[in-house]
């Protein structure tokens, strides 16, 4: 039997982990010790020690914040490379950087092991349903190896080429979402303005040739619920962001709206911080316009 471990039990990393809990044992770690205690599922098994679980894994699943998190687990504070078995593969669902994806791979060839990203897109609510896509880079034997234990976590599986692709997808998918909420929520703050109801607006946009991922989930499920969470923050966004605009700038390709759209958003992490959930962004178009798109909500 194949050994499977997986570390990092975020927003993202728990419902996955269950996912996969639900079809194999596996054994999971998280800094967060509390994490671990809380986990319900019997083929879940929490190990205290990262260390401990590298040598015991054959294959291993990161989704961490950031490359910079992987880099310390994989070469620094942690260094698991050290307890990890020759012939170990390591599938990144971290919305990573990706040269520095490429990076890790030429460090860990030499100890024959291998790593593939496969991060991932819908958010939380998607992880849980099993609808969240995965986005892999790397070979096709590599993609067909790992598909099927991928299929545990979702039938969502693409393959966007190479190493580092997948990284380079995501985070190219995460600044054109950005752009989305922001164009949506000024669009829809002019139609609130001339008159028209913010559920009104937010529906007929979606039957019509403006809808997107802001009128299908963002809005509906956490701004006209009056929930403002969405379980990504403004920082992690700008994290995406920042790593598109400089896959942009690497390849000599303009990017003027996504520039403004990475401004825009400096400005509300300047007024609501690096850790406000992604949903504050209704809240910097109340402010600004004085038109109320919260429900039940006095204006700010």
């Amino acid at each position: 039997m194949v050994n499977v471990g997986f570390i990092g039990l975020g927003n993202m990393g728990l419902p996955i982990a269950e996912k996969i809990g639900k079809n194999i044992p596996l054994k999971v770690f998280d800094i967060d010790h509390t994490k671990i205690l809380k986990l319900e599922n019997k083929n879940l098994l929490g190990i205290y020690n990262v260390k401990n679980l590298a040598k015991e894994c054959d294959i291993l699943f990161t989704c961490l914040p950031s490359s910079e998190e992987v880099d310390n687990l994989l070469f620094g504070d942690y260094s698991i490379v050290d307890h990890l078995t020759p012939g170990t593969t390591i599938i990144d669902m971290t919305s990573g950087d990706p040269n520095l994806t490429r990076k890790f791979s030429l460090e860990l060839s030499k100890m024959d092991i291998e790593i593939i990203d496969a991060p991932v897109s819908g958010g939380p609510k998607a992880a849980y349903n099993g609808t969240i896509s995965i986005i892999v880079g790397g070979t096709n034997e590599q993609f067909e190896r790992i598909s099927p234990i991928l299929s545990y976590i979702s039938k969502n599986i693409m393959h966007a080429g190479g190493l580092g692709n997948g990284h380079a997808m995501k985070a190219g998918n995460n600044l054109l979402n950005l752009i989305c909420r922001l164009a949506t929520y000024e669009i829809t703050s002019v139609l609130i303005k001339e008159g028209i109801k913010a559920t009104d607006v937010i529906s007929i946009i979606q039957k019509s040739s403006g809808r997107n991922y802001t009128t299908e989930v963002t809005i509906p499920d956490n701004i006209l619920s009056g929930k403002m969470h969405q379980g990504f923050t403004t920082g992690l966004m700008q994290k995406d962001s920042a790593i598109a605009l400089s896959v942009a700038k690497e390849n000599q390709t303009e990017t003027p709206i996504g520039k403004l759209a990475f401004l825009i958003l400096d400005e509300i992490i300047s007024d609501y911080g690096i850790d406000a959930d992604m949903s504050n962004l209704a809240l910097r178009y109340e402010k600004n316009t004085g038109v109320q798109i919260r429900p039940n909500n006095k204006h700010i």
